[in-house]
């Protein structure tokens, strides 16, 4: 068993990662932050709150209860704090109760589907009915979508990674590439750098018709969802 600092702080040595394995590594930990950065996008520019990016919720909330302003904006940002918390305790008792009696793997799969469906519901809502019907519905929806996301994959090849927030990563990067564990800051990179990409994504598709963006979003799980097959089937460990 790995020892010390390195085996503590969420990453193991350079040696210990196969290289073989980086470049599937690298794009599932990028598809995972994309999908954030797509949902938060259009939750932000639709609704006004983040759905991934709860430290941004918290800044409204305060903001708007210490000058008094109790408005739509404040609501939203509670109930997009309520869902993901309330996403993240589901996620983590359905694993741990699925993990009795199934595979890590199936397990991570049905965690990845129930996200997807969250976000495919209110995709298809919004296609149907329109946004301004649904917000609430919806921000609840896409907060308990990425509460789920933010337990379906912790660590990546003995990597740990956080793919719903970027602060962390970004503390993570100039770590591991310092102590010269340059394939773990390679992984960890990868969270803002997907996140970005998602944003933009999201961004610029949110110039078409609803739902394009969060379709984009639904094609990206799909695509995690066989990279971590692919992944595991190499013998890459995942949790």
């Amino acid at each position: 068993m790995t020892t010390g600092p390195q085996a503590n702080d969420g990453a193991l040595p350079d040696a210990k990662i196969d290289l073989r394995l980086l470049p599937a590594a690298m794009s599932l930990v990028t598809i995972l932050a994309a999908m954030s950065g797509v949902v938060d996008t259009v939750a932000y520019q639709r609704f006004g709150v983040f759905v991934a990016n709860q430290t941004g919720n918290l800044v409204i909330i305060m903001v708007d209860l210490t000058t008094g302003r109790f408005d739509n904006t404040l609501i939203a940002s509670l109930v997009s704090l309520v869902f993901f918390i309330g996403g993240v305790f589901a996620a983590v008792a359905l694993r741990n109760a699925l993990r009795r009696t199934m595979s890590r793997h199936r397990v991570r799969v049905i965690l990845l589907m129930i996200e997807t469906a969250c976000i495919g519901i209110v995709a298809f809502a919004v296609l149907a009915l329109g946004e301004g019907r649904l917000a609430y519905g919806a921000i609840a929806l896409l907060a308990v979508s990425q509460g789920f996301q933010g337990v379906v994959v912790t660590r990546v090849v003995g990597v740990a990674i956080q793919s719903v927030v970027i602060n962390a990563a970004i503390v993570q990067v100039a770590d591991w590439w310092s102590s010269g564990r340059r394939r773990a800051a390679y992984i960890a990179v990868c969270v803002p750098v997907g996140y970005l990409l998602g944003a933009a994504i999201g961004a610029i598709l949110l110039r078409f018709p609803a739902p394009s963006a969060l379709m984009s979003a639904l094609a990206l799980a799909v695509l995690a969802v066989v990279i971590a097959t692919k992944l595991r089937s190499r013998g890459g460990d995942l949790d």
